[in-house]
């Protein structure tokens, strides 16, 4: 029984270390927005937004953003070849690089936007290849391990100075798959005049509402619903805990035995028969008595009650201020 309990605790302990490996899981993590070019003028870069969809921080060190087509990119792996290879000797892959986790880990739902302005030289977040105006784009993104995480190809009929986005609904439904790509009518061109449609790399695509209390305003106005499942949750922990509680006792029980202890059986000690004296002689034992107390409560001379106190010379131990220097010498 101690074995079985120990292999249960043991496996309870593994399952919560994994909850958040599963929390933080990369393929949470998707394209979001894309910029092709910001004006005719060239002095503003194209740029990239992932959006980090989970409720848990993720690392997107060692992850690859590239132009290059998914067919392509899998007839290059089975060609033998690594995409940190691929990431060396072709400009179309980026791979983000190790040693700057502070600011390639994303926060729960915010986002990391990259330049494509194909000068990699400027640091992490600035990648070697840039985005063609008037002709489709594609990016994706890919795993350590070269799975394709998400894809999506900007049209060529993206206006100049708009942005290829996810649409908010999508964004705020929470519903983001965490494998496969998005059908084409979850994205949408934004020209920036408007909230509904603002280009948002800094912003982080912030909406002003909040989905979920909205929803709660519309299904239960009143509170009544979240009261309930707030009562049921903390009366539901309890139960649990009770039978925890309950189950850990039988389960003691049954490898310790009965549990119950027995209280120790004293044998009966015999009370003293009391002495009763002779005929005779009770009168003898009452004056023995009396001559006692008459002889203890009478044992000390009168005394006046007045305390006399003795004036002694204190040694030089005992005297404090003999001990003290004497001022002024």
């Amino acid at each position: 029984m101690k074995r079985i309990l120990s292999i249960l605790t043991a496996a309870i302990a593994m399952a919560a270390m994994s909850l958040p490996a599963l929390a933080q899981s990369r393929t949470n993590v998707r394209l979001n927005e894309v910029m092709v070019a910001a004006d005719t003028t060239g002095t503003t870069t194209g740029w990239v937004e992932l959006f980090n969809s989970s409720y848990g921080s993720v690392a997107i060190e060692k992850m690859f953003l590239t132009t290059i087509k998914a067919d392509e990119i899998e007839a290059i792996k089975k060609g033998g070849m690594a995409m940190d290879t691929l990431a060396m000797t072709d400009a179309r892959c980026y791979v983000v690089p190790r040693g700057d986790e502070r600011n390639t880990k994303i926060a729960p739902r915010s986002h990391v936007v990259f330049c494509a302005d194909a000068n990699p030289a400027l640091g992490t977040f600035h990648l070697p290849f840039a985005f063609e105006a008037g002709k489709e784009n594609y990016i994706a993104l890919y795993d350590v391990n070269g799975i394709l995480l998400d894809e999506v190809t900007v049209p060529a009929t993206l206006p100049i100075g708009n942005s290829y986005a996810v649409r908010d609904a999508v964004v705020g439904s929470g519903k983001l798959p965490t494998t496969g790509t998005l059908p084409a009518d979850c994205w949408e061109p934004r020209d920036g005049k408007t909230v509904a449609t603002a280009i948002t790399p800094g912003n982080f695509n912030t909406r002003r509402a909040n989905e979920n209390i909205e929803k709660f305003h519309i299904n239960d106005p009143h509170g009544y619903i979240i009261a309930l499942f707030a009562m049921a949750i903390v009366f539901g922990a309890l139960l649990l805990l009770f039978l925890c509680f309950k189950l850990f006792g039988m389960i003691a029980q049954r490898t310790t035995g009965s549990g119950e202890i027995e209280p120790a059986v004293v044998a009966p000690v015999a009370s003293p028969e009391v002495t009763r004296p002779a005929a005779g002689g009770e009168d003898e034992a009452l004056a023995a008595a009396f001559m006692a107390l008459y002889q203890h409560l009478n044992a000390h001379d009168h005394e006046s009650g007045v305390l006399t106190f003795g004036k002694r010379q204190p040694s030089a131990w005992s005297d404090k201020a003999a001990l003290m220097r004497r001022l002024p010498f």
